[in-house]
């Protein structure tokens, strides 16, 4: 089964239609204002067009309130809801969202037990390993710690999407390393903050692809 991908942090229209051309899985945009990526969702709307079907648009949040989820996945027609989960007492109700998959990241700075399953109901169907800062969420170029990611993925027994510092150069030792289901992207292909190489889009897409994992 080929490694799904995902390139995430896309701030501009041109950048989405360059990533797209390049045919990962899936392309995801940041809807948290603390965010240095944030996108407002009235943006993705009107780029939605340059969206191929078959690739999946996510949106990044971080504790939404769920009237906020609900409301920008129907204006951005999102696919897939990624969370991340930065206190112990946050939930979500799925049921307000049908049809949409939900993505959970936990934090990775302790030990991740069973317990963080219990934060969206019913259970996410996919969980992301990023590496861990107190400041930011996501996108700080810092790898992740792989051998903490393969013990979540083992203990929890879900799909697992690594993130965290990963780049053409070294993604493919990831995947050999953790067999994650799929791979999420940020900075990792930037050529300054919030703006994408397009080159190195393609280099980490033929890397995945090429990999032995994949």
């Amino acid at each position: 089964m080929n490694t799904f991908i995902k390139i995430c942090g896309i701030c501009s229209r041109s950048d989405l239609e360059q990533i797209c051309a390049a045919g990962p899985d899936a392309i995801g945009f940041v809807f948290w204002p603390e965010s240095r990526r944030y996108v407002r969702p009235q943006q993705v709307a009107q780029w939605l067009p340059s969206v191929p079907e078959g690739i999946k648009k996510v949106g990044v949040f971080v504790e939404p309130a769920a009237a906020e989820v609900e409301a920008v996945a129907r204006e951005c027609q999102l696919d897939i809801i990624q969370i991340h989960q930065t206190s112990n007492g946050w939930k979500i109700d799925r049921p307000l969202f049908q049809g949409l998959e939900i993505w959970l990241a936990p934090k990775m700075e302790q030990s991740v037990t069973s317990a963080v399953l219990q934060a969206v109901l019913p259970e996410p169907s996919v969980l992301l390993a990023d590496s861990f800062s107190p400041w930011t969420i996501g996108g700080t170029g810092a790898v992740g710690n792989w051998n903490a990611a393969v013990q979540m993925k083992q203990t929890l027994g879900k799909p697992l999407m690594l993130a965290g510092g990963l780049n053409p150069d070294n993604v493919a030792e990831a995947i050999e390393t953790v067999q994650p289901w799929g791979v999420d992207v940020s900075s990792g292909v930037e050529k300054t903050l919030g703006v994408k190489n397009i080159r190195k889009v393609k280099k980490f897409i033929a890397a995945v692809r090429g990999s032995i994992g994949a």
